[in-house]
């Protein structure tokens, strides 16, 4: 499963918002490596760590971006909060998951999150760049 590679089609044309997406996708990049280049013998805790870390700094850019969206009067705003709350649930789920012993494949892990991440920038929030074009 390869990386995530920065380029400009992520811009939402909002400097502080991209800034986040791309450390987003450094910290998820930086879990991509951890999670797949480690010994199984580690991989609890490095999946603990890494997805506390990436949960972290989700909520900070989650609540940066909620306030930008109330501040221009979004209009999908409620909707565009529920699918981090979503987001935060599931990174909350598979965290529980593996503290409690259960078998996660961090590949499952981890094309998760890309797929998310993806989807949500280039769908989401290209919206939000598009309504503080207009």
């Amino acid at each position: 499963m390869p990386r995530i590679e920065w380029d400009e089609s992520f811009s939402i044309d909002h400097p502080t918002i991209d800034k986040q997406h791309r450390k987003w996708i450094e910290i998820f990049n930086k879990m991509h490596e951890c999670m797949l280049n480690n010994d199984s013998g580690e991989y609890k805790s490095i999946a603990c760590d890494t997805l506390v870390s990436m949960q972290e700094y989700a909520n900070t850019h989650f609540k940066f971006e909620e306030e930008y969206m109330y501040r221009i009067n979004y209009p999908d705003f409620i909707k565009h909060r529920r699918l981090h709350k979503d987001f935060d649930t599931k990174i909350y789920e598979y965290n529980r998951d593996i503290r409690d012993g259960k078998m996660v494949l961090n590949t499952e892990i981890l094309k998760a999150i890309k797929n998310w991440l993806i989807n949500h920038i280039l769908k989401e929030d290209k919206k939000i760049g598009q309504f503080a074009a207009e």
